[in-house]
C-alpha cells in the first residue's frame, strides 16, 4: 500500500529552489583547477593549447594573478604550471565570454 500526500505548489517550488541553491552553494570558493579542469568546466572542452592561445595569452595581463587576476603563470613556460582559481575564473569567463573568439582555430590543425 502506497502512502500519498499533497504539497502546495509554493512548497514544491521552495524545495526545488533550495535544492538548486545548495548545488550552487557547493561553491567554487577556495578551489583551484588545472588547465584540464578549467577547459572542461569553462571552455566547452577546447584543447589545452587552444585555451592557452586564445584565453591565457590573449588576456594574460588581466587574468594574471600578479595583476589581481585568477591564474598563476598564464603564459606557462617550461616547468611553470598554471594554477587556476575556480571561482574568479568562472566569474570572469561569464562576464567576458563575448570577447573570446570561440571559432578561432589553431593553424595547422
Amino acid at each position: 500500500m502506497a502512502l500519498t500526500f499533497e504539497l502546495p505548489e509554493t512548497q514544491i517550488q521552495d524545495m526545488i529552489q533550495h535544492s538548486i541553491d545548495s548545488m550552487v552553494d557547493e561553491s567554487l570558493d577556495g578551489k583551484t583547477w588545472t588547465i584540464d579542469e578549467f577547459r572542461k568546466n569553462c571552455c566547452a572542452n577546447k584543447s589545452a593549447e587552444w585555451v592557452r592561445r586564445f584565453i591565457f595569452l590573449k588576456f594574460s595581463d588581466e587574468i594574471d594573478y600578479r595583476n589581481n587576476g585568477w591564474v598563476i603563470n598564464p603564459k606557462g613556460g617550461r616547468g611553470r604550471k598554471q594554477i587556476i582559481f575556480a571561482k574568479p575564473a568562472s566569474e570572469w569567463m561569464e562576464e567576458n565570454r563575448r570577447r573570446i573568439n570561440w571559432n578561432a582555430k589553431i593553424k595547422g590543425r
